[in-house]
């Protein structure tokens, strides 16, 4: 996956599947938390930080944004800091 920010949308290219992809600005914001590594509870915060959305709005939006991203295979999911995985 290669992706550039072009002001407020991103535009990826899925190198598997030579797909564009491109995002709203709400999905922008989340797509730029997840590159610092942020948890669903930040990347809830930030669209309440920019927009002008209820906490439930927001977390509706972050659950479909994160739902979107799994389906493509663009989500590498890690266990928060400090938490060991079992296994």
């Amino acid at each position: 996956m290669a992706s550039r920010g072009l002001g407020d949308e991103i535009v990826a290219l899925d190198l598997r599947s030579s797909t564009y992809l491109s995002t709203n600005p709400a999905g922008t914001v989340l797509w730029r938390e997840l590159e610092r590594g942020s948890t669903r509870t930040q990347l809830v915060r930030a669209l309440l930080d920019e927009f002008d959305v209820t906490p439930e709005r927001a977390g509706v939006d972050v659950d479909a944004f994160l739902e979107e991203c799994r389906k493509r295979g663009l989500l590498s999911e890690h266990p928060p800091q400090g938490e060991v995985e079992q296994g």
